[in-house]
């Protein structure tokens, strides 16, 4: 996604900051002592209760073969059981249909972490025959569900300060960020083993990768009222998956995966993206629907998608809502550049972002900014405004995502 860090300083500038700040501190004004420099106190109203869950069924939706409905179903009954039993199936079956009613199922299902990708089959009197494979089975599920359902109770409990779908959905991305270690190992290995591909996997042992996380997330949401739904696909040649949320009727791209890459930068990067954005670096599986079933092969990780939504909005995106608009190098957006950044230094925020706008070209605007020292002259009328209650220096780094078109600047402060 073009994720480039610079270093940059006053010392490296200074030629371009003295003109700079005098040109744009004739059109500012002081706002110490005046209430829009003080700094918001503002809470959302508790939620008395979280909203209904949401059980989506998109993918059972998007089958089309009646016996793989029938399939679906029984996978779903025989999910009860605390060991799997012989399914027999209403018609013959393919390997895709079956892999088809499984995939459609723990997509539709995430809390059903036990269920395992891989199953055994064979054909006797006009009838496929299927065994289930469970990660863990007898007492020892029966023991793992109940530590799952502590921690997702502990989990949904302590969502009640978030009122907005959005501050919830965030929630959920913070949470698994958080509290998951993404497991490299794991994700070298041919065959996962253990919880690493499940919601099981986040939530009780803090232990992941990307499939685990995209369940959680899914899961997550949905407790909290939230429509998701669980993509998979490729990056860079190596499978993947991720999620689409449905905030306030408009469908989003995220992937909580990569937004724990272990720098706090870029946590919300892959956050509420439209289906562009998220392209650029992430490319869906067909649909099971266009996999003809003599080109399928599970052996070969041809997993496939039931349901993808459309995602064109970028009101949700965390950039949207948080970054201060860089529309033009003029007095106004200056002025409202610098107080927005002495209002993040009186929060003692550890990062800045700026939104370019599409009216701008990116690469101008990111040289303008560090070359020009537009950046050390937004910290030094910053501090002006601040006049002690907090100053911020001009030594630091500046991170840039051309995708997203978002600059931001890691601030440090004095003392």
């Amino acid at each position: 996604m073009n994720i480039c860090k610079i270093k940059f300083s006053a010392k490296s500038a200074i030629a371009f900051a003295l003109p700079l700040a005098i040109c744009f501190s004739l059109g500012g004004c002081s706002l110490f002592g005046e209430p829009q420099l003080e700094v918001s106190s503002k809470t959302e109203s508790l939620l008395s209760s979280i909203p209904q869950p949401k059980q989506t069924s998109y993918s059972y939706s998007a089958i089309t073969n009646e016996n793989v409905k029938n399939l679906y179903a029984q996978i779903e009954s025989e999910c009860q059981k605390p060991v799997p039993e012989e399914i027999q199936c209403t018609g013959k079956l393919s390997q895709k249909d079956i892999y088809e009613a499984i995939v459609a199922f723990k997509n539709d299902h995430p809390d059903i972490f036990w269920l395992k990708n891989t199953f055994t089959y064979y054909d006797y009197d006009g009838s496929t025959h299927i065994e289930l494979a469970y990660i863990t089975s007898g007492d020892a599920l029966e023991e793992q569900k109940e530590n799952f359902n502590t921690a997702l109770s502990s989990f949904v409990d302590n969502a009640t300060m978030y009122y907005s779908e959005y501050e919830r959905e965030k929630y959920v991305n913070d949470f698994i960020v958080d509290n998951c270690e993404y497991d490299t190992e794991a994700a070298k290995s041919d065959y996962t083993t253990g919880n690493v591909s499940t919601a099981y996997g986040v939530l009780v042992e803090g232990k992941a990768i990307c499939e685990g996380y995209a369940r959680a997330f899914q899961l997550l949401c949905n407790k909290l009222g939230i429509e998701c739904v669980s993509v998979t696909g490729m990056t860079d040649n190596v499978g993947h998956a991720w999620n689409c949320a449905r905030i306030d009727g408009d469908w989003c791209q995220v992937d909580v995966t990569w937004n724990d890459s272990g720098n706090e930068v870029d946590r919300y990067y892959y956050f509420n993206l439209t289906d562009e954005q998220m392209y650029a670096t992430h490319r869906p599986d067909d649909y099971f629907a266009d996999i003809e079933p003599e080109n399928y092969n599970n052996d070969e990780n041809l997993i496939g998608n039931l349901y993808i939504p459309e995602c064109t909005t970028t009101s949700h995106n965390y950039y949207m809502n948080t970054a201060s608009m860089l529309y033009d190098f003029d007095d106004e957006t200056y002025d409202n550049i610098v107080t927005n950044l002495a209002l993040a230094a009186l929060n003692g925020d550890k990062y800045f972002s700026l939104y370019v706008s599409d009216s701008l070209d990116f690469g101008e605007t990111y040289s303008k900014l560090i070359n020009d020292a537009y950046i050390i002259n937004y910290i030094d009328s910053a501090n002006d405004k601040l006049a002690g209650s907090a100053e911020l220096s001009t030594s630091s780094y500046a991170y840039k995502n051309e995708t997203l078109r978002v600059i931001t600047i890691e601030l440090s402060y004095v003392n």
